[in-house]
């Protein structure tokens, strides 16, 4: 079975997702730094204010700074009829997901047969066809190039600036328990090689924006480096690495290096960071590190990378998400509250995007992808940008980031003017990330969806009633909104 030849998905990132579903308002005070940030329910009007003490580590160096946001509700934006702009198919698939979604139990039980018996769905005619047009479309940019293109094509018409590309196909994690080392090594070779191939066709596929890239979806040799904490990648895993990012400086893509475990994470910093300041130089901003909030060390960790990149002379990008590994990282290294998570992003953010202003005479190059489902996070970093640029400054270099399938009024709203907010159409790049490849090897992918969206559905009520106003209006059952495009 197909299943047993994919690695294991990781855990679920359900509480993750919810992470990223509500905001806080905070303000917080120490060491010479201060910020202010908009509290919102994701789907709800009410606003309210709460104190919060942050640890900011010790080599951050702040100013002291406030930023202020409107007191306006993410669903006033999505209100203004965003999802005008949206497909037909797109919303009915999106209608079609959230209310299966709305039944928790049934959904389970549909996850773990698709899961079990996942040979069957993707050749057995019907099901074939189901699990393409609802899921597969509304989630993958397809199996080719061609495909992908299309699917490019077809984001940037709504307004999306292009894509963060995902290959979908998990090396089998199985295939070298071999008994002696020659045949491991050779495992080991062959499993880097088939990585290589796919992240070079990412690369192609992502159309000079941005690829992500999954150290241990390279094998089992490569998650056993990860594990030992090695300094530097063995030589067949390196060379696959300068084949990477030297394809990717040719075809003028960004590389994101996704986060992982907690237990692998100090390698893929090192190994990234390596990369960063082989890359990194000059007009060159080739890789990016992330950064995952959600964990204690994450503001600290961050705050000295950077360091290093101005000490050192290149550039630094960095994607800032809130975690993804709720279900496996220890629980001790997790911040003790949402609201800790929220704040720790949203400091981060802010230090990023004013590091140019704290430091006007560095020769480091700061750029940010801003991956986050919370509206509150995104319209932070779209305020500070406009109040950079209303006192003449040059306005952080930050781009913003959403699955593509989940979160359309947010990414919607964040191509769309809103003078409320004195927000202008155009002043945001916002990308959405797609998984590549066949039905197949997106299956592991889409089940981790359709389990973000069981979990996060309690949250997801007021957007869904907007899909169905949408849908109500389009079909002439309800008057038309005033248009936000």
């Amino acid at each position: 079975m197909l299943a047993s030849s994919l690695r294991t998905a990781r855990p679920r990132t359900s509480a993750a997702h919810l992470l990223s579903r509500r905001s806080l308002l905070a303000t917080t005070s120490r060491g010479g730094y201060a910020v202010q940030f908009q509290h919102a329910r994701f789907h709800n009007h009410a606003s309210s204010q709460s104190t919060i003490e942050v640890k900011p580590g010790a080599t951050t160096g702040y100013t002291s700074q406030t930023i202020n946001t409107p007191r306006s509700s993410p669903r006033s934006t999505a209100d203004t009829a965003v999802l005008a702009k949206l497909p037909t198919p797109s919303l009915f698939r999106n209608l079609l997901i959230q209310n299966i979604s709305s039944y928790p139990r049934l959904l389970t039980v549909l996850l773990g047969m698709l899961k079990r018996y996942t040979t069957f769905f993707i050749t057995a005619p019907v099901f074939k066809h189901v699990l393409h047009q609802a899921f597969y479309a509304h989630y993958c940019a397809g199996a080719t190039i061609p495909e992908i293109t299309r699917t490019v094509r077809g984001l940037q018409q709504l307004g999306y600036k292009g894509v963060i590309l995902n290959y979908a196909k998990e090396v089998d994690m199985h295939a070298a328990g071999q008994a002696n080392e020659a045949e491991r090594q050779k495992v080991h070779e062959e499993q880097v090689g088939q990585w290589l191939e796919g992240t070079l066709k990412t690369i192609e596929g992502a159309d000079g924006a941005f690829a992500a890239i999954k150290f241990s979806g390279a094998g089992l040799g490569v998650v056993h480096m990860l594990e030992e904490n090695r300094e530097v990648p063995d030589e067949i895993f390196g060379k696959a690495l300068t084949k990477m990012c030297e394809a990717a400086k040719a075809r003028g893509v960004k590389l994101l290096i996704d986060a992982e475990h907690a237990s692998q994470q100090k390698a893929i910093d090192k190994w990234t960071m390596d990369l960063m300041e082989k890359y990194n130089k000059g007009s060159d901003l080739v890789v990016y590190n992330t950064y995952q909030m959600y964990l204690k060390a994450s503001s600290q960790v961050l705050a000295e990378q950077l360091q290093l990149a101005e000490n050192r002379n290149f550039n630094f990008g960095a994607k800032l998400v809130r975690g993804a590994y709720l279900g496996s990282d220890p629980r001790h290294l997790i911040h003790d509250t949402k609201s800790e998570t929220d704040t720790a992003y949203d400091t981060a953010a802010h230090m990023l995007g004013t590091y140019h202003e704290r430091k006007p005479g560095s020769q480091t190059h700061v750029a940010i992808v801003l991956a986050t489902h919370n509206a509150n996070s995104a319209n932070l970093m779209r305020t500070l940008r406009a109040e950079q640029q209303a006192r003449g400054l040059r306005p952080a270099e930050a781009v913003y980031g959403q699955l593509m399938g989940m979160a359309d009024e947010l990414s919607l709203s964040l191509t769309t003017a809103d003078e409320k907010r004195g927000f202008r159409a155009g002043d945001c790049d916002v990308y959405k990330y797609v998984t590549w490849g066949t039905t197949a090897e997106c299956v592991l992918y889409l089940v981790r969806r359709a389990e973000e969206n069981r979990d996060a559905v309690g949250g997801a009520r007021g957007v869904r009633g907007l899909f169905w106003d949408e849908l109500k209006r389009r079909f002439g059952l309800k008057k038309a909104a005033s248009s936000a495009a």
